[in-house]
């Protein structure tokens, strides 16, 4: 037997002024078997959450680029070069 499915959440890929879709919204109540389409205002907590993703992000990003430039792999990449280029 297969689950019963009573709401779909769709999310825009940015945050846009209420007037600008209102052509999306009455797109998706055309579709057959839609009751209701609610509007998520952006507050806050959204520019709270999205804040702590890109810091998260930026501090990754910054880690990975500190261990590939580390003066310990920087020099075991100028041993490799060195033992390559040998004749």
């Amino acid at each position: 037997m297969t689950d019963r499915v009573r709401h779909l959440t769709v999310v825009l890929d940015g945050d846009y002024r209420t007037d600008d879709v209102e052509a999306i919204v009455k797109t998706i109540q055309m579709i057959r078997g839609v009751a209701s389409v609610d509007l998520g205002v952006v507050d806050a907590r959204d520019h709270l959450a999205r804040s702590a993703v890109r810091a998260e992000i930026e501090h990754d990003l910054h880690a990975a680029i500190d261990s590939v430039f580390s003066r310990k792999n920087i020099q075991r990449m100028v041993a490799e070069r060195k033992e390559k280029d040998r004749p």
